[in-house]
């Protein structure tokens, strides 16, 4: 296919022919029971090697929250209409709360690198019905894809410190001057990082299945983005107010721990379950028709 300039299939393990065929959201949910037991091992085994840039995402999240000084706000909101409780009591575990959405939130919904990679490849195997050992597999692809993978880290990092100055800078400048501009600056800063939280799902699944440079990566996850829009909205929205429902419903400690248990499955499993139908289907499929010659993935498995 053009968009990948004809480059080479990474290899996969063999498709089970005789596997039932079941389409679209049957399909997904049909995995999601047979397969729950190791979608919950890969969700533990993900959290756990992604504890590092979880953590920068805390610490991060931490200072951002301090600096817009809500937290004040809310406390004494909260003060304000619950008697007995100061708003210095509140101020802690609002303080936790809030940085405990940031962080869980930009990790399920953009990744971390290498185990990012990892977990993709087992949703995939998942999602075509292919075998994969979470532990074995998904340490392979940890290593195969580690380069790439901490490539992404470093974009991720640099991109969400610009867009949050960015947001915080012009939203500053249009409270100090009312001039619509500072906003639909700001507006257009949120609307660039939606595109890009939206392109995750699709790097990595695009990294563990062609032999292809980072710019390529992010190229075509960026083409697949525009051009399956609709449900990809609608799949962010949905991951979106799961963790919001999940952190307002259980106190913050146990909110974090379900997400990472089960949490997963159900807010980071569909995008990748999306996105793996998606290149299976409209590009992989293609490039066999048009270039007969390109090996698909276990094919002579």
């Amino acid at each position: 296919m053009g968009i990948f300039g004809g480059g080479y299939l990474k290899e996969g393990k063999g498709i089970d022919k005789n596997a039932p065929k079941k389409k679209g959201f049957f399909l997904f949910i049909d995995i999601l029971i047979h397969k729950i037991s190791k979608l919950i091992g890969a969700n533990c085994l993900y959290a756990v090697t992604s504890i590092i840039w979880i953590a920068f995402l805390y610490l991060f999240g931490g200072i951002v929250i301090g600096s817009t000084g809500i937290v004040g706000s809310i406390a004494e909101s909260i003060s304000a209409v619950e008697s007995g409780i100061s708003a210095e009591e509140m101020q802690g575990s609002i303080m936790l709360l809030l940085q405990l959405v940031f962080a869980v939130g930009i990790f399920t919904l953009w990744g971390s690198g290498p185990s990012s990679a990892a977990y993709a490849y087992i949703n995939r195997c998942f999602t075509r019905g292919e075998h994969a050992w979470v532990l074995s597999d998904g340490a392979d692809k940890f290593k195969q894809n580690f380069k790439q993978g901490m490539l992404v880290v470093l974009f991720d990092a640099i991109i969400l410190i610009f867009a949050v100055n960015a947001v915080h800078f012009y939203y500053t400048l249009y409270l100090n001057t009312s001039s619509t501009l500072w906003l639909a600056l700001s507006y257009i800063i949120v609307l660039i990082s939606v595109v890009y939280t939206m392109m995750h799902p699709y790097i990595y699944q695009l990294m563990v299945t062609f032999d292809s440079s980072i710019w390529a990566i992010y190229k075509n996850a960026l083409i697949i983005t525009i051009a399956k829009l609709p449900m990809n909205v609608l799949l962010l929205v949905i991951g979106a107010v799961i963790i919001y429902g999940l952190f307002t419903i259980l106190n913050p400690l146990a909110a974090t721990l379900v997400m990472f248990i089960v949490g997963l499955c159900i807010t980071r499993y569909p995008a990748e379950f999306y996105a793996a139908r998606v290149i299976e289907r409209s590009i992989l499929r293609d490039m066999k028709e048009k270039q007969p010659e390109i090996e698909y993935i276990g094919e002579d498995e």
